[in-house]
């Protein structure tokens, strides 16, 4: 078994770097599951760009939200007031064919929309895209990265002349002034915040 494996953080858009490594590779006791599965051991990637080795609490315990109530199978329901009961992957799969087929027959193609996740990755729209207008016929796509953004990038346009901030993380460490203004960066941001608080105090000793 591997030591560790690289991988990202799939929470907030930092994009921070993990180390994923099996419980036996830790050398340290072996936290377990509700079904006394090892839980593997979650550090930061000291050589990723963005993150540069730090993770925030979200990040650090990812592997052990893998385990905490999680739908592993199809359920289906007649009506909101009728329980869940679990089916097969063939049932729940036929049950939304013929639904998407009843909406067309009675209201056409426009009558089907999907709302995509901000987490979609390029492959991940160009698939839901195809299927959306290529199979289905419809144009009615939309996903949260753009609609969640959509008054912020106005704001980006008319105060920076460019629909994202025109920055990179390289320039934490190189900025005179960062300029925080409605966030509570060391909630929501904790590896942005920590690398601007670590360049002020760095700054501050320098002087």
């Amino acid at each position: 078994m591997a030591d560790s494996v690289k991988t990202l953080c799939p929470y907030c858009g930092v994009g921070c770097g993990l180390e994923v490594s099996p419980p036996a590779a830790s050398g340290r006791a072996t936290n377990r599951d509700s079904q006394g599965n090892p839980i593997w051991k979650v550090m930061g990637d000291r050589a990723h760009p963005s993150s540069q080795g730090m993770v925030c609490v979200k990040g650090a315990t990812i592997a052990e939200s893998l385990d905490k109530d999680r739908l592993k199978y199809p359920m289906l329901r007649e009506s909101l007031s009728d329980p869940f009961r679990r089916v097969s992957w063939d049932e729940a799969l036929n049950r939304i064919c013929d639904r998407i087929r009843t909406v067309i027959a009675t209201q056409g193609s426009d009558g089907i929309c999907m709302y995509g996740s901000g987490q979609f990755q390029t492959e991940d729209y160009y698939i839901a895209q195809k299927l959306m207008k290529g199979c289905l016929g419809t144009n009615n796509f939309d996903a949260n990265s753009r609609l969640c953004m959509s008054s912020a990038v106005a704001g980006y346009i008319q105060s920076l002349g460019s629909d994202g901030p025109p920055c990179c993380y390289d320039d934490l460490e190189l900025t005179d002034c960062a300029f925080l203004i409605g966030t509570n960066t060391a909630e929501c941001h904790p590896i942005v915040f920590n690398r601007l608080h670590k360049h002020i105090k760095k700054d501050r000793k320098a002087k």
